[in-house]
């Protein structure tokens, strides 16, 4: 199973996936030229999104409206496996450390029946 978190704002997005192995973890910047523009964003989402198109199970946390957003970009263009991968989406503090958006995800898949021992 793929089990992935995505923290996500205007600027960057962490992801993580979890595996049996354990958890990797890699960061997305959005464009240097990024100008917040909604052009900009879909593309910064698109990116996303094909980052982690192979999700089983995700959830998306972030501080805004990029959590949202991203998620409809999902259901809107094509990434309809994604979309209906999405099992949650939460607010959560700008600026998390990597510590804190691990334990956010773990605890919110233990809660939804998605965590097995393995992890």
């Amino acid at each position: 199973m793929s089990y992935y978190a995505l923290w996500v704002d205007h600027q960057y997005a962490y992801v993580y996936q979890f595996k049996s192995e354990g958890v990797s973890e890699s960061t997305l910047k959005a464009p240097a030229h990024h100008d917040g523009s909604h052009q900009e964003l879909e593309k910064f989402y698109h990116q996303i999104a094909q980052k982690i198109g192979d999700a089983e199970e995700l959830m998306i946390m972030g501080p805004g409206i990029a959590k949202d957003e991203f998620k409809h970009h999902c259901e809107k263009h094509h990434h309809n496996k994604l979309a209906k991968a999405i099992v949650g989406v939460q607010p959560m503090v700008a600026h998390p450390t990597a510590a804190m958006m691990k334990a956010e995800a773990k605890n919110f898949f233990k809660h939804h029946h998605l965590w097995t021992k393995n992890y």
